[in-house]
């Protein structure tokens, strides 16, 4: 019993000890009477990121370009001709882009083609060079004529015979008159040139000697000018192995010396001598071809340097000449070129030399257009 009581006596004590040392309880907050303050400011949001417009885009333009046209016109020079050789011939025309959208006249530039060639063969080389100066602002525009001087044994030397036909009057009057009358042309001197390459080179250059009245600035291209000069002809007489029986047997395999058979037949025709129609400028001795010098001399008499002999003496004159030559042309060696060049300058000609380095007919033909821009006069008198 005393026990048990003075159990509880310290169990109390004990309580009343550990509730003496605990914290008092913290008193309950007073909420503090309410104030008036400014508004919170607005919170600050960022501007929105402008997006760039999409453009709307363009229509795309098709940048303009010369226009191909085809035509043909019926020779009466050609005709009757002893080779049988058709009297009508097709041609290309390349219009200027504002051809149909205008009323405006062009000058013209004659583009003749090389041996074996025909009217398409520069077309396209043209209309690119064309169409590439033209949108860089470099050339005025011009009509450009390609005709068509193929003949039986590959090319006509733009020259004329009764057995090849009149190739000269074709092409300096007929083609001229018909083009000046169905295309808005500047039908006068002064805004016609002509041009071309290897033959014809030297048709060009022949035509505007011959025809100062017709053509009046010229850009002959890797031609031959003195064919006294020509190194194809040893090579041609050396390769030559037998006569040929007919003007098939002279183009069956086309050769150096097909060329000059094609010479002969413009230089030096003989009716009387069928049937090739002209003298033979080869013969063979001994399995060996050999030069028949008569015939050859004939057709030297043909070439530019005779033609400015005879230009020299007469009145009217050319506006200006581009000669235009590869360095490394192999068929007309650059040296005949720049003594020709050497030739117009005695003549009192105004000219121009242009080298490149080129083989035969590789040439770029933007200077020619150029040059023909410069030097034709875009305008009516």
């Amino acid at each position: 019993m005393l026990r048990t009581g003075c159990t509880l006596l310290l169990m109390l004590c004990a309580a009343l000890l550990l509730g003496a040392c605990q914290p008092a309880a913290a008193p309950s907050p007073t909420a503090a009477p309410p104030t008036a303050t400014e508004p919170p400011p607005p919170t600050a949001t960022a501007e929105p990121t402008p997006v760039a417009a999409v453009p709307t885009p363009r229509p795309t333009v098709a940048a303009p370009q010369m226009a191909v046209k085809m035509d043909e016109i019926t020779s009466a020079a050609l005709a009757g001709n002893l080779f049988g050789d058709p009297a009508t011939r097709p041609f290309y025309v390349l219009l200027p882009p504002g051809y149909d959208t205008s009323t405006a006249r062009y000058p013209v530039v004659y583009v003749l083609h090389w041996f074996t060639g025909d009217e398409s063969t520069l077309v396209w080389k043209f209309k690119a060079a064309m169409d590439t100066l033209l949108r860089a602002g470099e050339v005025e525009e011009m009509i450009l004529v390609f005709p068509n001087a193929n003949n039986r044994l590959g090319g006509s030397m733009y020259l004329s015979s009764p057995t090849i036909g009149d190739y000269e009057t074709y092409i300096a009057q007929e083609l001229v008159d018909y083009v000046d009358a169905n295309y808005r042309t500047l039908a006068q001197p002064a805004s016609r040139g002509i041009t071309g390459c290897s033959m014809g080179g030297d048709g060009a250059i022949h035509l505007a000697l011959t025809h100062p009245d017709v053509f009046s600035v010229a850009a002959p291209n890797s031609a031959t000018y003195d064919y006294s000069q020509d190194p194809t002809l040893a090579v041609a007489a050396a390769d030559l192995r037998s006569e040929p029986e007919d003007l098939d047997a002279i183009v069956k395999n086309i050769t150096h010396a097909t060329v000059w058979y094609a010479g002969a037949a413009a230089s030096a025709a003989n009716p009387d001598n069928p049937p090739f129609y002209f003298d033979l400028p080869f013969t063979v001795v001994d399995g060996k071809g050999q030069v028949v010098q008569e015939v050859i001399d004939r057709i030297v008499a043909d070439d530019p340097v005779h033609d400015l002999e005879h230009y020299c003496q007469g009145t009217d004159r050319l506006r200006a000449v581009m000669v235009y030559h590869g360095e490394f042309d192999a068929i007309a060696p650059i040296e005949l070129a720049r003594a020709f060049a050497a030739r117009l300058d005695e003549a009192g000609i105004d000219y121009e030399l242009v080298e490149a380095l080129k083989a035969h007919c590789e040439l770029d033909y933007a200077p020619v257009l150029q040059f023909m821009s410069e030097h034709l006069v875009a305008t009516q008198p």
